[in-house]
């Protein structure tokens, strides 16, 4: 039944074509604590020990529906903060974004 999983995205993209944009833009204070609360919640992913690390990576990306038996490494992605990248026993690769509220939002690479 995949059906209606492709009228969400439709029905979200016709959504937002509509209208102007009526959400207040953040302010700079605002912007400073999501900053802040990005940098507090990659310090706690990066005080994890490798092993708890893999085991929240391996729940994220199996939260995501996307396969994995288990992550063998992790590690941060370049200098972007609170963005891993987590490697799969088959050894696929993904990357892991956190947003400040502590969502993981999680990107699958794809194998060339």
């Amino acid at each position: 039944m995949r059906f209606p999983t492709l009228i969400v995205p439709a029905l979200a993209l016709a959504l937002a074509a509509c209208g102007g944009n009526s959400e207040p833009q953040p302010t700079a204070a605002e912007n400073g604590a999501t900053a802040e609360a990005t940098q507090q919640l990659d310090a706690k992913v990066a005080a994890l020990s490798e092993g708890q690390r893999n085991g929240v990576f391996i729940r994220a990306i199996r939260d995501a529906g996307l396969p994995c038996q288990g992550v063998t490494a992790s590690e941060r992605s370049g200098d972007a903060q609170a963005t891993w990248t987590a490697t799969c026993t088959d050894g696929s690769r993904h990357i892991i974004a956190f947003t400040p509220d502590g969502m993981a939002k999680v990107t699958s690479m794809t194998r060339k």
